[in-house]
C-alpha cells in the first residue's frame, strides 16, 4: 500500500524532479510530503526508542541507528522496503537517469535513524557499496519523519 502511494506521489512530480536533480552540482531533488500528514504522524508513532537502538557516538557522528526492521513495528519495516518496491525504484532511475539501479535489501549502512538534541551527522561520505561489495552505491534516498517541524529549530541536510 505505501508504495502505491509513494510512486503515485513520484509519478505526478516526476518531470520536475528530474530537472531538479539534473540542475545542481551534487545530484540531488527533494520532495516534500510524500506521504500525507496522518501516515506520516503513524510512522513518527511507531519509531523505536532509543532503548530499542544502537548508538553510534564517534568524532563523526551521534545518533540512534536500527537496521534490524523485524525488531520495530511492521509499519516502519513496510515503509522503509516502500521505497525499494520495484515501481519505486523504476520511477527513481527515471528521474535521475541512472541505469540498473538495485534495491539493497540488507540496508547496509541504511535503516532508521533517531536524532535528538545534542545529536549530528557530520559532512562525511557515503559507504560507495553494498555489504558484499558487488555492487557500487550511486544513490541514497533519505525519508524524514518529522511533523511540525521548523526551519529556525535547524538540523537541515547539507549536500
Amino acid at each position: 500500500m505505501v508504495a502505491k502511494i509513494i510512486s503515485a506521489r513520484l509519478g505526478t512530480e516526476k518531470v520536475r524532479l528530474e530537472a531538479e536533480f539534473r540542475q545542481y552540482h551534487v545530484k540531488s531533488c527533494v520532495l516534500d510530503n510524500i506521504l500525507d500528514d496522518r501516515l506520516a504522524r503513524e510512522i513518527y508513532q511507531a519509531f523505536p526508542s532509543e532503548s530499542d537502538m544502537k548508538l553510534r557516538k564517534s568524532l563523526r557522528e551521534r545518533k540512534y541507528v536500527s537496521a534490524n526492521m523485524d525488531r520495530h513495528n511492521t509499519l516502519l519495516k513496510e515503509i522503509t522496503f516502500a521505497f525499494q518496491d520495484p515501481t519505486v525504484v523504476r520511477l527513481l532511475a527515471e528521474i535521475t537517469g541512472l541505469k540498473s539501479i538495485t534495491a539493497d535489501s540488507h540496508l547496509y549502512a541504511g535503516g532508521v535513524s533517531l536524532m535528538g538534541g545534542g545529536h549530528f551527522l557530520g559532512p562525511h561520505l557515503d559507504n560507495s557499496h553494498d555489504k558484499d561489495r558487488e555492487n557500487y552505491r550511486v544513490l541514497n534516498l533519505l525519508y524524514y519523519v518529522t511533523p511540525d517541524w521548523k526551519e529556525e529549530y535547524g538540523g537541515n541536510l547539507e549536500l
